[in-house]
């Protein structure tokens, strides 16, 4: 399954149904962003080019052929926008070329961005709930408010992130939307649903 498949008009509706799945269990409000990325990442691109062109450069220096200096500038300049171009247009290098501890910060810090932009602290019962997917970095956050006490939710809880996070690592769609409605399970009995409760965020990706 690609990423592009994330962002389809007919996966937007099969996980906003996964969101009213999950919601009619729980008074939570569930709110789910996916991001193609966090951050930019452009200037990998550049330093991969520049690597390659300076390892370029080394070995026609090194080898036992003699080159010109026009020679091997040219073949650097090549090189650097050989190398600039292959990286800018693979995320799988760019990734590999990114620390992990970078990617993981980038998604938190989106993920905060989004918890606050979206409002998601802004239901009555501070019940809301944010699952930010971010499709470059293979990173999945969940946000909770103040009103959900993740301390009560147990295992079930630790499990559904780690099944949130896995499925956007391998790209499974189907997978994703089920652990979305698995929230809605582990919500169910701390937090259920109310014969008053309001729909105060929307269901659908954002």
């Amino acid at each position: 399954m690609s990423e592009g498949d994330f962002f389809s008009d007919q996966a937007k509706r099969a996980t906003r149904a996964s969101v009213e799945n999950a919601e009619a269990q729980t008074c939570a409000e569930i709110v789910v962003a996916v991001r193609k990325s966090s951050a930019r990442y452009g200037v990998l691109a550049y330093h991969f080019g520049l690597g390659l062109s300076a390892l370029v450069v080394s070995y026609l220096w090194l080898v036992p052929e003699e080159y010109s200096a026009f020679a091997i500038a040219l073949d650097g300049i090549v090189a650097f926008a050989l190398g600039a171009l292959l990286a800018a247009n693979l995320d799988t290098l760019k990734r590999a070329l990114s620390r992990g501890g970078t990617l993981d910060e980038n998604v938190s810090r989106g993920a905060r961005a989004a918890f606050f932009d979206l409002g998601i602290s802004r239901t009555s019962g501070r019940h809301g709930l944010l699952v930010y997917a971010s499709m470059f970095e293979r990173r999945c956050v969940v946000l909770t408010d103040i009103g959900i006490d993740e301390a009560r939710l147990g295992p079930s809880w630790n499990a559904c992130r780690a099944a949130l996070s896995d499925a956007i690592k391998r790209r499974d769609l189907t997978a994703f939307q089920g652990a979305i409605v698995g929230l809605g399970a582990v919500l169910c009995n701390p937090h259920p649903r109310t014969a008053d409760d309001v729909n105060e965020l929307p269901d659908e990706v954002q």
